[in-house]
């Protein structure tokens, strides 16, 4: 297996409590090759541990992005971002 570090950025002062982070965690072991997910809400990152036979960390940072969060240089989809909870949305 490898590893791949994402950078993001939560909004929610809660995050290691919120109902969007399991939401996220979820949606990452759903895709197929990704093994493990560790989310550090305080250096704002996710660490996937992933099968790169049946998964790219470019795929994995859709998965993110779609989910409604920044994935390194990939920003979150608006639509994904709908979806989070108020307090882990974006405040403009």
């Amino acid at each position: 297996f490898e590893e791949v570090i994402i950078k993001t950025t939560f909004y929610c002062d809660h995050y290691d409590k919120c109902e969007s982070k399991p939401a996220l965690e979820k949606e990452l072991m759903l895709t197929a090759g990704v093994k493990a997910v560790t989310i550090d809400a305080a250096a704002m990152t996710i660490k996937v541990k992933y099968n790169p036979k049946q998964v790219t960390p470019a795929k994995i940072r859709t998965v993110i992005s779609k989910s409604g969060y920044d994935a390194d240089d990939i920003k979150a989809d608006p639509k994904g971002s709908e979806n989070l909870d108020e307090c882990c949305k974006k405040k403009d």
